[in-house]
């Protein structure tokens, strides 16, 4: 895989997507005007526009081959390692946030080691995720001994140790995740790029979320209620 990305390959990712200017503008937080220029070679890209093109069609499920090619990912699940690794799954979840309405949902014993393996750039995780409520639903369930302070943008619910397996899993979107510890580097997060499968673990999900104690309800979800 490489690491630039040509204007024949970016007008041909467009095609395969059946993407317009405007839609890959949006995506990759770029103007109009910058895709265009880039596309009939009036400018070169500059690496952080570069990359910001690339995730836009990564995440829509392309990859980019030497030394101009561009097709679909055979493969159907995508391994993050590390902090590096966790924040790049983040990333991926917030830019899901921000151009979806769907609802995202978790499950773990409690939030402690993901809040250690994000470390700082948990800070800023939260703080832009607090930035899309009240669009952006987040619902995450815990067992009784949870200790993280909650994030103001998710509501929490507890449950008992019972029904909740050790390890965490993430859902957004078609994607499936689940966050393995004990591995060097750790995190290990896993994602499936199935829409049966996380379809399948949003209605376990809710299935428990009903059986659950409400623990934190963010203030945008309290004044939607009181409506």
């Amino acid at each position: 895989m490489q690491k630039g990305i040509s204007s024949r390959q970016i007008k041909a990712a467009r095609a395969l997507l059946d993407w317009s200017q405007e839609t890959l503008a949006k995506k990759a937080r770029l103007s109009v005007a910058t895709v265009r220029k880039l596309e009939v070679g009036e400018i070169s890209p500059r690496s952080s526009t570069s990359d910001r093109i690339r995730y836009a069609f990564e995440r829509a499920g392309l990859e980019f081959l030497e030394p101009n090619g561009v097709r679909q990912k055979p493969e159907e699940i995508t391994i993050y390692e590390g902090h590096e690794g966790i924040c790049r799954f983040f990333d991926d979840v917030y830019a899901y946030a921000r151009e979806h309405d769907g609802d995202i949902v978790t499950v773990c014993i409690n939030e402690d080691p993901i809040t250690d393996a994000l470390g700082e750039y948990g800070v800023m995780h939260r703080a832009r995720m607090h930035n899309l409520a009240p669009g952006t639903q987040v619902n995450c369930i815990l067992t009784e001994n949870y200790k993280s302070i909650p994030a103001r943008y998710c509501e929490y619910r507890s449950i008992s140790k019972q029904y909740v397996d050790s390890v965490p899993f993430y859902i957004f979107g078609n994607n499936f995740a689940i966050f393995l510890f004990g591995y060097e580097p750790s995190p290990r997060i896993i994602v499936h790029h199935s829409a049966l499968l996380a379809d399948a673990y949003r209605k376990q999900f809710y299935s428990m979320w009903d059986k659950a104690v409400s623990v934190y309800v963010p203030e945008h979800i309290k004044k939607r209620k009181k409506k």
